[in-house]
């Protein structure tokens, strides 16, 4: 057969083989996918690996489907090898062309020298948020985030009437409605002991769509909000703070900039103003070296010349001194 089934005798699988005669000694593989959620049409990486690592490995890829006979509070899955995947691969690594619908998976692997199987890698999900029509979840309120104090309704439909939900949490451990709600046809009811995870609905061959639902304390929200406002109403305490620093600054270096605009302006005009100063005091010894030399012109040179027809006594007067002094040398 192309699957194992798991029953509820626990998680040892009839194929695995005993590694020195001891089921603990033979090694559980690690299963990781990437990435774990995806939207329709995304390739999707499986990666297995052995601790600790040595060659020789070839690696085994499955597929799980929900287990028959049908329970709703049954944990276990039937595992079925992937296309192409009977002779195993030699890579750790396996790549899931086209993802549409939620689906989980799981690997192990085998060595030839010496001969033995790996068990079962625990059992991971890739999750997708989109409807599928054949198997869909709702969540009623229609919402992600609830406080623990509500009870939440999750409704499968599609074409199935057997149906079971299931959810995982942080730590990886799948559950079913059995163990926090109660089933009641279609829809698990949880009142009130609901907590975060990943929630989904399986039919007898179909994943639903997932729901990453968060679930809050309302005493540690009412907690955190007593330090939550605090904080608020410092971060815009300090925003304004800085704000109003940039304004001053700004306005600052305005002022700086209109007084250094002054200084200058002041000191161009005091500049102006001692050239102006010079230049007047220039002018009025230009001026006054004319006015002297017109006085000094008139000392030396005397009046104006006579008018014509008229007698000078002063050039007689010089005239008959020289003819004096003239007669006196000879």
């Amino acid at each position: 057969m192309g699957h194992i089934l798991f029953g509820a005798f626990g998680l040892f699988s009839l194929n695995i083989l005993l590694y020195c005669g001891h089921a603990q000694d033979v090694p559980q593989p690690v299963l990781t996918v990437s990435p774990s959620w995806t939207s329709p049409g995304d390739s999707v990486t499986l990666t297995c690996s052995v601790e600790p690592p040595s060659a020789g490995w070839r690696f085994f890829w499955y597929k799980a489907a929900p287990n028959m006979p049908y329970l709703y509070y049954s944990p276990y899955y039937t595992y079925e090898l992937l296309a192409g995947g009977t002779t195993g691969t030699e890579q750790g690594s396996y790549i899931l062309q086209g993802q549409t619908h939620t689906a989980g998976y799981v690997c192990r692997a085998r060595r030839v020298d010496p001969a033995i199987y790996t068990q079962y890698s625990r059992l991971k999900f890739v999750w997708s948020g989109g409807v599928n029509p054949a198997a869909s979840l709702t969540v009623s309120p229609h919402r992600l985030q609830h406080f623990s104090t509500e009870s939440l309704s999750l409704i499968c439909e599609g074409n199935s009437t057997k149906w079971r939900v299931k959810r995982v949490d942080e730590d990886g451990h799948i559950s079913s409605c059995y163990n926090w709600g109660e089933m009641n046809g279609s829809t698990c009811n949880t009142n009130t002991r609901a907590s975060s995870g990943v929630y989904w609905c399986e039919s007898e061959t179909q994943f639903s769509n997932a729901a990453n639902i968060i679930i809050h304390n309302p005493e540690e929200a009412a907690s955190s909000s007593v330090f939550l406002v605090p904080l608020v109403v410092g971060l815009v305490s300090g925003v304004l703070l800085i704000i109003l620093l940039l304004l001053f600054l700004r306005r600052y270096r305005k002022s700086e900039a209109s007084s250094l605009s002054r200084s200058q302006r002041t000191n161009q005009s005091a500049a102006t103003d001692h050239m102006i100063n010079q230049g007047e005091t220039q002018d009025g010894h230009y001026a006054s070296l004319l006015h002297g030399d017109s006085c000094l012109y008139e000392a030396i040179g005397g009046s104006e010349e006579p008018e014509h027809g008229t007698n000078d006594e002063p050039e007689e007067s010089v005239y008959e001194n020289v003819r004096m002094e003239t007669a006196a040398d000879g």
